[in-house]
């Protein structure tokens, strides 16, 4: 039995899906008070899922050590991010010369392992104070020496918060240098107006870790996508 009553009348608008399009502009993004200070970081977990790239910014410096941020990118801006991120790091080779690598310990000890080789459901990959190497989730392997943990072992160490677990969307990046930090704001451009989603700062000698970690983990999470079909 139908009922007319309930069916959609076409003949009134207000009834229709509503349909817009609009532009944002990135550099004029609203940036809230409690987004704006940002937070410092000295290394990044880059997990990938089907469609997303998951960026932790670690801060390994002082107890607890912690996820200081975690950003949330579709994979079309994480490329663009790895593309954006070249181009910064040649302006900044142009200004400065070239990013001063991370300094090694001396005394022949060998760098500390770290960073996850994997996550349920994607892939994984880490840098930064100490080093990291790449994984496929099926245990631990040896990256250049030193066997690196599981991911699970690495978040164990790790504290995050209930407030960074669910991370921060974002859909465009804007990198910003000086001769010794690098700025990234994460930016969500959503209606009404962009706004910034989360401010980190890295030091200079970190951003080619982080491009490399992160042009890895994009060609892995291409090929599994073309392998998929």
């Amino acid at each position: 039995m139908n009922h007319p009553e309930n069916e959609p009348d076409d003949s009134r608008p207000e009834q229709q899906p509503q349909h817009a399009e609009f532009q944002h502009r990135a550099h004029t993004a609203l940036v809230p008070e409690d987004v704006g200070q940002g937070v410092f970081a000295n290394g990044a977990i880059v997990l990938t899922g089907q469609f997303e790239v998951i960026l932790d910014f670690v801060l390994r410096l002082g107890r607890p050590e912690r996820v200081a941020a975690r950003v949330v990118l579709p994979f079309p801006v994480a490329e663009q991010f790895v593309t954006a991120m070249r181009h910064s790091v040649q302006n900044y080779t142009q200004q400065f010369g070239p990013i001063p690598e991370i300094a090694r310990p001396v005394g022949g000890f060998p760098p500390p392992a770290s960073g996850p080789t994997g996550a349920n459901g994607g892939t994984a990959s880490a840098y930064g104070s100490p080093t990291a190497g790449h994984g496929n989730g099926k245990g631990g392997v040896h990256s250049g020496g030193p066997t690196v943990p599981g991911i699970d072992e690495v978040y164990q160490d790790l504290k995050l918060d209930d407030s960074v677990m669910t991370g921060r969307y974002a859909n465009a990046v804007l990198i910003r240098h000086s001769a010794t930090e690098f700025c990234l704001d994460f930016v969500a451009n959503i209606y009404p107006r962009s706004s910034v989603s989360a401010r980190v700062f890295l030091a200079a000698p970190q951003i080619p870790p982080l491009l490399h970690s992160l042009d890895h983990s994009c060609q892995q999470l291409k090929r599994r996508r073309e392998e998929d079909g």
